[in-house]
């Protein structure tokens, strides 16, 4: 009997007073505590973070159906490990199954690994496939490139970004600007379709629109280009 093991799919955060604070900030429209600004590495951190919830999630839904069984048959009841990247993947969990269970038969594939069970029957056969589907658990897989609700921090940094550095830089270059809402107002359009923009007026004409884009960039440029950068670091 065979079993595939195959590449699925395609910094912490600060500290909680911070997020609680931001929280406040967005909820309240009121000006947010002294401090540093948000910058892109603390967006990505966030999504980073929120990208490890469901992964989390699914471990430890692992850990409640299988926990005894593992204690029963010997085995450790594993932690959580981290987060690994698609191409990691099959490489990590492979050696993950060889450490916790030598006897193994792990043969390498394109696409990730197989397990040979020929032979192995009974308890050997159950303790086998319980080690793979715990090493399977304890690493989350990455998916950056999935499309992510923007966190209170994201929200906070997109507003700031839109016109503390978009506004200014457009009325630099003589391009109509609209009067910005307040945060409470931008924050609770992010995501569906109707967001505040700070090149609504010349939207209408593609010939300014884009000299306008090219010139200062709107938020969701430099975000991509910081998150496609991070991921190759």
């Amino acid at each position: 009997m065979m079993r595939s093991g195959r590449n699925p799919r395609g910094r912490s955060i600060s500290t909680a007073a911070a997020t609680v604070a931001l929280a406040t900030w967005l909820l309240t429209g009121c000006s947010a505590p002294a401090g540093p600004p948000i910058t892109l590495d603390d967006v990505s951190a966030e999504r980073a973070a929120a990208r490890e919830v469901p992964e989390r999630q699914r471990f430890a839904a692992f850990v409640e159906q299988s926990g005894d069984q593992l204690v029963a048959l010997g085995l450790t009841v594993p932690q959580f490990q981290r987060m690994v990247s698609v191409e990691q993947w099959a490489e990590v969990i492979a050696e993950c199954i060889n450490t916790d269970d030598f006897r193994s038969d792990l043969t390498p594939t394109d696409e990730g690994f197989t397990v040979n069970y020929f032979g192995v029957v009974g308890d050997d056969f159950e303790r086998s496939a319980l080690v793979i589907s715990s090493c399977e658990a304890q690493y989350g897989l990455e998916n950056p490139t999935g499309r992510q609700v923007a966190g209170v921090i994201e929200a906070a940094w997109r507003y700031d970004d839109a016109t503390q550095r978009v506004l200014p830089c457009l009325r630099h270059i003589d391009a109509a600007v609209p009067s910005p809402p307040s945060s409470v107002a931008f924050i609770e359009n992010l995501g569906t379709g109707r967001e505040w923009t700070p090149y609504a007026l010349i939207a209408s004409d593609p010939a300014a629109l884009a000299r306008a884009i090219t010139l200062c960039p709107p938020s969701s440029t430099l975000l991509a280009a910081h998150l496609e950068a991070t991921n190759e670091r």
